[in-house]
């Protein structure tokens, strides 16, 4: 849990340029990653921060070359230099202002990760061996993708004069291709359940009732580094528990914002926070529902 609201956290900040040989790109990706997500719950001391995330820094450096890696140490280098680094040296020019520096911070704390994972290179496991080209452990660009996610809602309901709420909880699977940056396009389906007392004619309430609202999404992703966000469209389904069988039609469309964490094992953990608006068109007054809610979230690389 510690991880998603870590990803969460996360300044949603436009991307760093990046080197042009694609293993030294997903290098520098991948560490970006780490030490940002890391950074985003403070920074202490570099030598001791560098050590908590070693691990992982480890899992992408040992899957590139000692070409790979001298080309990526090359590079930031030089992008330090043309930045104004060092970075204490710009952070004392710039008015001792970290605000001022915070590229310089990040190519700085990469840099120092790179070092120190190239020392201990020695000790990569012998089942890990350098990838040509490396694709990155810690981003998903060009791949295909199972992304997973559940969570609650809240949603406000007009029909005509009346309005009500409801809340429930929803699950959706959805099945996608990434592209550069991990920007993707996904087809999938959502099941919403909700729990209401729906009014009657008098304006009383009546029993509680189940309804169910399915959802097959396109869903369009632009990644940031760490962050991301969701825009959606797509037909939706409404029925009650008075008859399952029987479905309105209409129209879903959607906005989310959410964080990945970092890889944990095969699964990159996440959560987001999402509006919808929903109209079910019906012989009388349309139904008009918006739905606000979070959910967690599991992407899945294959």
């Amino acid at each position: 849990m510690r991880a998603v609201v870590v990803a969460l956290a996360v300044a949603a900040c436009s991307r760093t340029p990046a080197p042009k040989d694609p293993t030294e790109r997903a290098l520098f990706r991948d560490l970006e990653r780490i030490v940002t997500v890391n950074a985003a719950t403070g920074w202490g001391v570099d030598k001791l921060e560098i050590e908590k995330v070693i691990g992982p820094g480890m899992s992408s450096v040992c899957r590139v070359d000692v070409l790979g890696r001298r080309g990526l140490t090359e590079w930031l280098d030089s992008e330090i230099a043309r930045k104004g680094g060092p970075v204490d040296k710009a952070w004392r020019e710039r008015g001792k202002k970290l605000s001022k520096v915070d590229d310089l911070l990040v190519l700085h704390r990469v840099r120092l990760l790179l070092k120190r994972a190239d020392e201990l290179s020695m000790d990569c496991p012998f089942w890990i061996e350098p990838e040509n080209p490396f694709t990155g452990r810690q981003i998903s660009e060009h791949t295909w993708q199972l992304s997973l996610g559940g969570g609650g809602k809240a949603s406000a309901i007009r029909q005509g004069d009346r309005r009500d709420l409801s809340a429930g909880g929803a699950g959706r699977v959805l099945l996608g291709r990434t592209f550069a940056d991990g920007n993707g396009l996904y087809a999938g389906a959502e099941l919403n359940v909700a729990a209401s007392f729906p009014k009657d004619d008098m304006d009383q309430r009546t029993a509680l009732q189940i309804g169910i609202d399915l959802v097959t999404p396109l869903v369009y992703r632009y990644t940031l580094l760490n962050t991301y966000f969701e825009w959606e469209a797509g037909w939706v389904g409404h029925s009650t528990e008075a008859d399952w069988g029987d479905f309105d039609h209409g129209i879903h469309v959607g906005f989310a914002f959410g964080g990945r964490a970092l890889r944990q094992r095969f699964l990159f953990p996440g959560a987001a926070i999402g509006i919808a608006y929903e109209r079910l068109f019906l012989d009388g007054d349309d139904l008009r529902t918006i739905k606000l809610g979070g959910r967690v979230m599991f992407d899945l690389d294959f």
